[in-house]
């Protein structure tokens, strides 16, 4: 039997560093060219076999190079699209920008390979006996294959590289003009009657007298839900609506615009049946489907909630009963309302919620329910000060690395959200490779008053938390599906199930303290956030399927159109709040670039997390033998044989929509 084509050892070692290496604009660069090189060497192997006899094909010689291109393209891509929004150098923000559209260059040019594809395609005739993820990785490569072009003409081969080519620049440009708009509102401080007084406190007069307000997210939704002066929260939703209009409009116009191209060179109806074709829902139509679906078993309580919000709305805002009511009324009218049917004070709540001492209470429960411990790195390289580094053993033995990047600044990502820097890998000496990631988000910032979160922040956290669980935790030994590297659709189940820690009473109970006396949630409060939880989830969930359509529609309909009235259209149809005139909330919508017909997936995965919660009920929120076997059946696992299966491990049957729907109704 012929050897194999010999090769130098191309698996980056568990010492390898991102963070080190991509501090600087020439170090970013440095980082993605030399992974791509890599890849490039492991893609030239694999090629070399086609000259080879059919016995020396092997998993190892062709689907295991596959696998190690794909870790690093990870390595290639990952840092740098967390420093593109992240890094306060305006410089090497820049730099980092040039890495993905390189990393999609070579994808495409991979998958345009005819003598890569007649190796894949040999292996695969061959035959081998493959299960889990192995057999994944040989039939979705083969999918991709054809995804990806390799049987279009030289001529259309050429126009798709163009397309992927200026795709990737603008959904970077999409995202970052986001980051990097921030809209300012100056307001006389009697303007701020009914916000917080940590609030207040964070905001002082200038010289001039007057407070400035900004559209980051601290900022903002505090002005939108409490303030009694309802032209602050008017004119900040104004600026907020209106994030990179200047420059997303267009740029949107023209990923919409090439995504339909595409779509139709590579025989697709439309970017929708495309895009959802690789994840659990497969078709458009199973998705639009869905969507009609939970649009009529939301309709009934979003209107009886609806009721009352257009009371309350005439009652307290001197509002006539037939008007509509606007977005920025939404989250004031709610508050307003728990406070009145359940005695609901969420400013009360916030009190109870420092974030030093949540960030600790959530690494806390984290530990009591999978066992592992977290131990700052006070020497680690880092993007910023404020970066926390924590390393995740497990009874002596390091895990991965998590970065904790919670403040906000100029320049950086303005929402909340995981960013993959390392994924993980078992390594040919049977060590695995640590898995590492970072945590972006924008909650207040201790200093010298009090950064106090609302309830909503926090359950923000521990939903971008389950994310870094689910990444860091991993053992799949294929890089292409450790960690978060799942189904679409499936990815926001394990965070969306971890925000249930945040309104347990046994788990409150172990972070959320006054920060003036240390005292725990008194009942009154904690049953008062128990009963007015599910006030408001019913015109929720209106907006997020409202959202999803939004998403899907821009995805479905044959361009050209014009965003402004497919926006106008969707929110007639599927919203009971109205937007301002002359606001663009599409420009600062950034899932329609990483999710492209795939928002649903929000929800699609909300009824898998309120079926996996029924174990938990069940046997306990803080049973460590439950968290463990989710551990080991789920979060271990990253995208497994199949994601579905997964989970009918862990309840030791099918999932269904019995939870999801009773939820939906409030019980």
């Amino acid at each position: 039997m012929p050897a194999e084509p010999k090769s130098e050892p191309r698996i980056p070692t568990a010492q390898i560093d991102p963070v080190a290496e991509g501090q600087t604009a020439e170090g970013i660069t440095k980082l993605c060219d030399d992974h791509i090189a890599r890849a490039r060497e492991l893609l030239g192997t694999i090629k070399t076999l086609k000259a080879q006899p059919d016995a020396a094909l092997s998993w190892d010689s062709v689907m295991g190079r596959v696998d190690e291109i794909s870790l690093e393209l990870g390595f290639a891509g990952g840092f740098p699209a967390l420093m593109a929004v992240g890094h306060p150098d305006a410089k090497v923000r820049e730099a980092a920008k040039t890495c993905e559209p390189k990393v999609n260059a070579f994808t495409t040019d991979m998958y345009l390979d005819v003598d890569f594809a007649a190796v894949v395609k040999r292996y695969g005739d061959r035959g081998e006996k493959l299960t889990g993820t192995k057999a994944r990785l040989l039939r979705e490569t083969q999918r991709d294959l054809r995804r990806n072009g390799l049987e279009l003409t030289e001529d259309k081969q050429k126009q798709l590289r163009a397309i992927n080519d200026e795709l990737a620049k603008l959904v970077q440009s999409f995202e970052a003009n986001i980051s990097e708009s921030t809209g300012t509102l100056k307001v006389k401080p009697e303007q701020l009657k009914g916000l917080p007084q940590s609030y207040l406190d964070q905001h002082k007069p200038g010289a001039d007298g007057m407070v400035t307000l900004t559209t980051n997210y601290p900022d903002y939704f505090p002005v939108i839900t409490y303030a009694e002066d309802r032209t602050v929260a008017r004119d900040l939703t104004e600026k907020f609506d209106n994030r990179a209009a200047d420059k997303n409009l267009q740029v949107l116009d023209r990923v919409l615009e090439l995504r339909n191209i595409k779509s139709k060179l590579l025989g697709y109806g439309t970017w929708a049946d495309y895009a959802i074709e690789p994840r659990m829902a497969k078709t458009a139509a199973a998705v639009r489907r869905f969507l009609e679906t939970l649009a009529k078993d939301v309709k009934a309580p979003a209107q009886k909630e609806l009721a009352e919000f257009k009371a309350e709305y005439v009652q307290r805002l001197g509002k006539k009963a037939a008007d509509k009511i606007p977005n920025y009324d939404r989250l004031y009218l709610e508050q307003k309302l728990r406070e009145k049917k359940y005695g609901f004070d969420a400013k009360a709540l916030s009190e109870y919620f420092e974030v030093s001492a949540v960030t600790k209470g959530l690494l806390d429960i984290t530990s009591k329910l999978y066992g592992v411990e977290f131990h700052d790195v006070t020497d680690a390289p880092k993007w910023h000060p404020d970066v926390r580094v924590l390393d995740v053993d497990d009874h002596g033995r390091k895990l991965g690395r998590i970065y904790l990047d919670l403040a906000p600044r100029d320049g950086k990502y303005k929402h909340a959200a995981m960013f993959e820097i390392r994924r993980g890998m078992r390594l040919p000496d049977g060590s695995y490779l640590k898995p590492a990631a970072a945590l972006m988000c924008n909650f207040p910032k201790p200093g010298d008053s009090p950064a106090l979160m609302a309830h909503s922040d926090v359950s923000t956290f521990f939903h971008e938390f389950g994310h870094v669980l689910h990444h860091v935790l991993t053992q799949q030994p294929l890089a292409s599906y450790a960690g978060t590297s799942t189904a679409r659709d499936f990815v926001e189940a394990p965070s969306q199930m971890f925000e249930e820690w945040s309104y347990r009473r046994e788990t409150l109970d172990l972070f959320a303290k006054h920060y003036k006396t240390g005292e725990k949630i008194p009942d009154k409060l904690f049953k008062a956030l128990q009963k007015s939880r599910s006030f408001g989830r019913a015109l929720g969930t209106e907006r997020q399927i409202s959202l999803a359509t939004l998403d899907f529609e821009y995805h479905s309909k044959p361009w050209p159109f014009s965003t402004d009235e497919v926006f106008n259209q969707v929110m007639a149809k599927t919203q009971s709040f109205t937007y301002l005139p002359g606001t663009h909330f599409q420009a600062t919508f950034g899932h329609l670039m990483e999710y492209d017909a795939g928002y649903y997936g929000y929800q699609w995965a909300l009824a898998i997390a309120r079926d996996v919660l029924t174990r938990f009920e069940k046997e306990g929120f803080m049973n460590d033998k439950v968290a463990s076997a989710w551990r080991k059946s789920v979060l271990e696992q990253g995208a497994g044989e199949d994601e579905s299966k997964l989970v009918e491990a862990f309840l030791g049957r099918p999932t269904d929509l019995k939870a999801y729907v009773a939820y939906l109704k409030g019980q």
